[in-house]
C-alpha cells in the first residue's frame, strides 16, 4: 500500500508524541522520587550517585 506524505508526516508525530510521553514520565518518576526524599533507593537505582544530606545542618 503506497503511503501519502501526510499520513508519513502524521506517523511520524505519533512517534514523537509518544516519545515525548515516555521521557516526561521518566522525568516527572525521577523528579517526584527526589522531592519525596526517596534519595536512598533512587541512589540506588543511579549507579555512582552520591547523597548530599542537607536537612541537619545548621
Amino acid at each position: 500500500m503506497a503511503q501519502t506524505n501526510r499520513s508519513r508526516v502524521n506517523d511520524a508525530c505519533n512517534v514523537c508524541v509518544v516519545a515525548l510521553v515516555v521521557v516526561l514520565a521518566a522525568l516527572l518518576y525521577v523528579f517526584g522520587a527526589a522531592m519525596s526524599g526517596d534519595t536512598l533507593q533512587l541512589t540506588k537505582s543511579i549507579r555512582g550517585a552520591e547523597i548530599f544530606d542537607t536537612r541537619d545542618v545548621p
